[in-house]
């Protein structure tokens, strides 16, 4: 019989293997996962070249950018311009840690570290098996002593992640991290982590930290015995740190024997084995130097980091040192010259006082004495008088002088008036309580006269010129000045002082009259916005301001002779109550400010600014001055453009006329400087016979004079101070001379003021009644009122006049004898 197999194959049939028709059945383990093997291998490559290349971006993004000092808190450390260090702070945990580039440590004592703490450090990757192999042979095979195999890798994995290697599980974590961080960071990063992590005694870490501390100098300006004794602290940081004078003869040996091995890699210092016996210096402190402005330094740090990064205001610090704008040589010269004038002037109660020095071109500061004496809490020493807000007293008059030269309203010779004058309900003084009448603009500024500076303070307010807003306060506004209230709150007597500024701010607007009317802060680091500042003024009225201010008097017998030929443009102040005396000054390349005062606001009759603070700021230009080489002292000032000089007359500061006997020279604007002719001086023809004056021609009796026209005011000044002009006489009773009737002044109404509201009250008829006053031409002899072109009544020039006014605007005009006239609107309502 046939099998089945046989007979199919006879038939010709062939019959499939359900295995080969379904992979799944020949492996049990492959149902319903066709192609499994071939696919999961894929998978398996691809994830494994996918966490390779995870791990390669990691690896080379922490060598690139990564930081291993990241989460270490460093100190803020500040340096003046020259990088030596002022100060440095603790550390949010309470370390000294100043971070310090290895391109900031000399090579030298990077090899002496490197010699000392691991000569492989470059060719391990991270550990040193050799050492490691020795270490363990001999710490627990032979017990024969404890071997240390660290290298500088395994030392800053332990510092900086704060793993304790006192067990073996902690040496193995120790060991794989140090693995580890050598494929992630740079060699160069490493090194740089244990150079700013390394213990040297105490709550000191870091070498640059050491240096500082030890030997008061950074780490690039020790010597070789300095450096050796530096380099051996970590190894025992408890027994060999030096204390002040003394440094531990354990810590010499090490020394000796650190420079045993250097020789070797060294022989060309071989000479320098006799410096070893030579004793060594330990300071073992930190400077303290300008500790006021080392303290502003840190809260301005903190407050732009903070504000930088709202969101990391508990970060740690990265910041090195960092260097700032002082100048030590400068600074100690100020706290000098104030720590002698305070001396000097002690038996009459002056016991602190404040200095700040700036760069003129740049406004960095250069010296900053925040009081006296930092340590005495009787004047509450630790107080910064540069920041702190005082009245300026005068100190601010020169800016009005400057927002009205470029107004057109004066020129440094324009006549201005010092007489009692009333602005609404204030009537200001002088400080002597004196009125000096005419005077020049530059010298009522020199002398601080305050009724001149305060009638161009109200020009400039009732916006003559130029905008209302652009006045003194509107130039506070836009010098960033802090605290102003309301413009409303000073009124007219901000320009005396009653705005609280610092000194920092005070200097600053002090620059600007150095740099061309543009403000910028002064800065106690170097790098500067691009900025060209903010413009307050134009730089011609800057200019001109800065040449009046040359012109004041000195506050001393004489100046050195090698700074004599510097002008020092410098202003004065002293604050209601003789609280504050202050001297501003534009002295060379310098911007000076100077405060004598207490600060707890008692007053003393000795601060005033002229004799107290001036003499001071003098002693410190000329000392700062004679300290530049003489190509430094004179500053190259650019003279603008549209300046120039032109002859006035010195008695009206107008234009001379053809009867002025002389004149003087002006600085001047063209365009914008007032034009007007002289109005002082006139030539008159005068009858001998009758003694008045008349139109008649010149011959026989009738001769021509020339003759000062004053104001009635100023003549009745002049009268008070028994120094009476020659009054030009009047012309004959029932004449009607007409000659040069139009050159005199009109009538200049000091009551009631322009633009003021009034406010009449019921009751008796003095609650009722306004006075009408003006002062007028020295040929008028009377003048004549008028309310709404109402006739209300006449007076005597100098005389009042008492006007029952109705509610409601009115139009106010003074007509004089001649025809001259003047007007001014003021608003009048009914009250209780």
């Amino acid at each position: 019989m046939k099998s089945v197999r046989a007979d199919s194959h006879s038939k010709g049939i062939r019959k499939r293997d359900p295995a080969r028709r379904d992979p799944a059945r020949r492996d049990p383990a492959r149902r319903g996962f066709p192609f499994a093997p071939r696919r999961a291998a894929r998978v398996a490559v691809f994830a494994a070249a996918f966490c390779a290349l995870i791990a390669t971006a990691f690896v080379a993004r922490e060598r690139i950018s990564g930081d291993i000092l990241k989460n270490t808190a460093f100190s803020r450390a500040y340096a003046d311009r020259d990088g030596a260090l002022l100060r440095v702070f603790p550390s949010a945990d309470g370390q000294y840690r100043i971070r310090t580039r290895v391109a900031d440590f000399p090579p030298a004592f990077v090899d002496a570290i490197l010699l000392q703490e691991d000569r492989f450090f470059y060719a391990h990757p991270g550990v040193n098996p050799v050492s490691l192999v020795r270490a363990a042979r001999e710490t627990w095979l032979r017990k024969s002593r404890r071997m240390g195999a660290s290298t500088i890798t395994m030392q800053v994995v332990r510092l900086a992640y704060g793993i304790k290697t006192d067990t073996v599980s902690g040496k193995l974590r120790q060991i794989a991290s140090a693995l580890a961080m050598d494929l992630c960071y740079s060699k160069k990063s490493i090194l740089e982590a244990y150079l700013n992590l390394a213990p040297v005694g105490g709550n000191i870490e870091g070498f640059q930290t050491g240096s500082w501390f030890y030997f008061g100098k950074p780490a690039s300006a020790l010597d070789l015995s300095e450096l050796l004794i530096l380099a051996v602290l970590p190894q025992d940081p408890v027994d060999r740190r030096p204390r002040s004078g003394f440094v531990p003869e354990e810590t010499l040996a090490a020394r000796n024997a650190l420079f045993d091995s250097w020789i070797r890699d060294h022989p060309e210092d071989a000479d320098s084995r006799f410096a070893l016996d030579l004793p060594v210096r330990a300071v073992c402190a930190f400077p303290f130097s300008a500790p006021h402005f080392a303290e502003r330094a840190y809260r301005e740090q903190r407050s732009a980091e903070a504000g930088s990064f709202p969101g990391k205001r508990g970060a740690p610090s990265t910041s090195g040192l960092v260097r700032t704008t002082l100048d030590s040589g400068m600074q100690k010269t100020a706290e000098r010259e104030l720590e002698r004038w305070i001396e000097r002037n002690r038996a009459i109660g002056v016991s602190n006082g404040a200095v700040l020095v700036a760069d003129r071109s740049s406004m960095e500061i250069r010296a900053s004495a925040g009081s006296a004496r930092w340590s005495d809490d009787a004047i509450s020493g630790q107080v910064d008088g540069t920041l702190s807000k005082r009245s300026p007293g005068s100190t601010l008059k020169p800016f009005v002088y400057a927002l009205a030269l470029d107004r057109g309203l004066v020129h440094p010779a324009t006549m201005l008036k010092d007489t009692p004058t009333g602005f609404n309900e204030y009537t200001p003084d002088n400080f002597r309580g004196d009125f000096a009448g005419p005077v020049s603009a530059q010298k009522a500024l020199t002398d601080s006269r305050n009724i001149p500076a305060i009638s161009l303070a109200r020009d400039l307010l009732e916006g003559k010129g130029g905008p209302r807003d652009d006045d003194l306060y509107g130039l506070l506004e836009r010098a960033g000045v802090s605290g102003l209230k309301g413009r409303d709150y000073y009124g007219l007597s901000l320009v005396l002082g009653s705005a609280e500024l610092t000194m920092n701010e005070l200097a600053g607007l002090y620059g600007a009259l150095a740099n061309g009317g543009r403000f910028r802060t002064p800065s106690i680091f170097p790098a500067r916005s691009a900025s060209d500042g903010q413009p307050l003024f134009t730089g011609e009225a800057a200019f001109i301001t800065l040449r009046m201010l040359e012109s004041n008097e000195l506050p001393v017998a004489s100046r050195s002779l090698t700074a004599a030929d510097v002008p020092v443009a410098y202003k004065t102040g002293t604050s209601i109550g003789f609280k504050d005396a202050w001297s501003v000054a534009v002295a060379g390349p310098f911007v000076i400010a100077v405060w004598i005062g207490n600060f707890d606001g008692q007053g003393n009759s000795a601060f005033l600014g002229r004799s107290m603070a001036a003499p001071l700021l003098f002693n410190i230009a000329d000392a700062l001055l004679a300290a530049l080489p003489p190509e430094e002292r004179l500053f190259a000032e650019p003279y603008p453009e549209n300046v120039s000089r032109v002859e006035v007359c010195p008695v009206s500061g107008a234009l001379p006329g053809p009867d002025c006997p002389k004149t003087v020279s002006s600085w001047y604007i063209p365009g914008v400087s007032p034009i007007a002719a002289c109005r002082i001086h006139r030539a008159i023809n005068i009858d001998t016979r009758t003694g008045y004056r008349t139109d008649a021609g010149e011959g026989g009796p009738v001769v021509r004079e020339v003759r000062e026209f004053w104001p009635s005011d100023l003549l009745s000044l002049f009268a008070e101070a028994g120094l009476p002009r020659l009054s030009p006489p009047p012309y004959e009773p029932g004449s009607s001379g007409s000659d040069s009737r139009g050159a005199g002044f009109p009538p200049d109404i000091i009551s009631p003021l322009a633009n003021t509201a009034y406010v009449i009250r019921s009751g008796g008829e003095s609650r009722r009644t306004l006075v009408l006053h003006a002062a007028c031409d020295a040929d008028s002899s009377e003048l004549f009122w008028f309310a709404d072109s109402v006739f209300v009544g006449r007076a005597e020039p100098g005389r009042k006049l008492f006007w029952l006014p109705a509610a409601g605007t009115h139009l106010v005009t003074a007509v004089d004898s001649n025809g001259r006239s003047s007007s001014v609107r003021i608003t009048v309502s009914a009250g209780e």
